[in-house]
């Protein structure tokens, strides 16, 4: 091989690594407040409620950000956009860290949320415009995110607890300072991106892409409801008691690892034609209703802990398989936009999850959380059907 190719190959892989760690830490950034709300319970003398609404706030940034994001990644470039969620993420770390009070503490955190919020679209655009058709590259990136997810509030816990939050927040400044280096090196403003090959027939529809942004509501919502309440479940197995809290927070993070794996499966699956991959999603949605159900059953009970991990592969590897529908329904110079519409749907919308959740928790357990969430999971299933509908009568009028 040349030097040149394998200056191309090293080029790749710096872009690809650069923009994989960003997808970890945009969900590892905003994770932090929930690892640490104790210790700011504990300072500030606040309640759950003051807390729980800061955080709603940053989590409603991080999601309703996307489409602003999403416009400025199609006219600026991805490789701007991605600069500045690093740059900023660092400020607002840093703002959080030295917080004297509250208030500061929800400025801070709340212009986290709309700094994280620039990742998804610009990352994802830059990735698929780079790897057309690359579905195996999109299950890696998405195991990242579900990496950054596990381990961010395990580490901010932990440095929480052996010594403050405010420490927390300063690794996570210190991380974002790393990732700044890195997607200033690795995603140069002149980069060359391999050419962007035409739709197959029947890929490219618009009714289809409007369903697949509907099904971004019901996704956010499953994956937000199942994220926020994992930990607090699993930590009833067993029964609750003084290390109640700690055993959710490893337990939860063994789940979600397991989504990682499901993120890699995902990627193959998404390499078939849309309507193959349409199919598939809605097969998925189907097992995750079933096992949401099952979950609901079991209650707290070690079966349930591995009904959790299967329910958390299902809905994981789902994930490169909506992306793929995404990049391939799009034009290049408006990928930026379709991503961060459909993570403003996904993450944005989805965050009521919380609110819906609480009250099913309230009422009726932690278990029937889940059984709520598969109820929703019901509108992927019956979507992914109808996709797949769109995609094939498309196909037969393109080639008619």
């Amino acid at each position: 091989m040349t030097a040149t190719a394998d200056d191309g190959v090293g080029a790749r892989g710096a872009r690809l690594g650069s923009i994989f760690a960003a997808h970890g830490a945009s969900h590892g950034f905003v994770l932090v407040l929930p690892a640490v709300l104790v210790s700011l319970r504990e300072e500030f003398d606040a309640s759950f409620t003051t807390l729980g609404s800061i955080a709603t706030i940053s989590t409603m940034l991080y999601g309703l950000g996307a489409l602003p994001a999403g416009l400025l990644a199609d006219r600026l470039g991805a490789p701007r956009v991605l600069r500045v969620f690093a740059g900023a993420s660092v400020v607002c770390c840093i703002l959080a860290a030295l917080a004297p009070g509250l208030g500061w503490l929800a400025v801070a955190l709340a212009l986290l949320g709309a700094a994280s919020a620039l990742y998804h679209p610009a990352g994802l655009a830059e990735l698929t415009l780079n790897a057309p058709g690359g579905g195996r590259v999109l299950g890696v990136h998405g195991s990242w995110g579900n990496v950054g997810t596990a381990l961010a509030p395990l580490l901010a816990g932990a440095i929480a607890a052996a010594w403050t939050w405010r420490g927390s927040f300063g690794l996570a400044a210190l991380a974002a300072v790393l990732l700044l280096l890195a997607l200033s090196r690795g995603v140069p403003f002149d980069r060359e991106l391999p050419e962007q090959a035409p739709p197959a027939p029947g890929e490219r529809s618009r009714a289809a892409l409007t369903v697949v942004m509907c099904l971004a509501v019901a996704e956010g919502f499953v994956f937000q409801g199942f994220v926020i309440f994992l930990p607090a479940f699993l930590a009833e197995v067993g029964g609750l008691g003084q290390g109640a809290a700690a055993k959710g927070g490893v337990l939860s993070a063994a789940v979600l690892l397991v989504g990682a794996g499901g993120q890699l499966v995902g990627g193959r699956l998404a390499e078939a034609e849309g309507r193959t991959v349409a199919l598939r999603y809605a097969a998925l949605y189907g097992g995750a209703v079933v096992t949401g159900l099952a979950v609901r059953a079991a209650g707290a009970s070690v079966l349930a802990v591995a009904l959790a991990g299967l329910m958390s592969a299902l809905i994981f590897v789902g994930q490169p398989l909506t992306n793929q529908l995404v990049a391939r329904s799009t034009e290049a110079g408006r990928r930026g936009a379709a991503y961060g519409t459909y993570f403003s749907l996904s993450f944005g919308v989805g965050s009521l999850a919380g609110t819906a959740g609480g009250v099913v928790a309230d009422r009726a357990g932690l278990a029937a959380v889940f059984g709520l969430l598969s109820l929703v999971a019901v509108a992927n299933t019956v979507g992914g059907l109808v996709v797949r509908a769109l995609l094939a009568r498309r196909a037969s009028t393109t080639q008619a």
